[in-house]
């Protein structure tokens, strides 16, 4: 993943699965972050309907045919 790309919402865990009516895909990333204590990737996403959140990477799966 990378600035620039478009990314849909997605996540396979029950827990989550109700939060993804709230996103409207596909997004638009623009801005990766690396923590250096941790593994973690999170990313600046802007959303369709003009909403700018901060998302795990593990919840982005790129836009199929991009």
């Amino acid at each position: 993943m990378k600035v620039g790309d478009l990314v849909d919402f997605h996540t396979k865990s029950w827990v989550f699965k109700g939060a993804e009516k709230l996103y409207a895909n596909p997004g638009l990333v623009l801005r990766i972050i690396k923590p250096t204590d941790k593994d973690i990737v999170v990313a600046d996403v802007y959303w369709r309907d003009g909403k700018i959140t901060r998302e795990h990477d593990s919840y982005l799966h790129p836009v199929e045919g991009q």
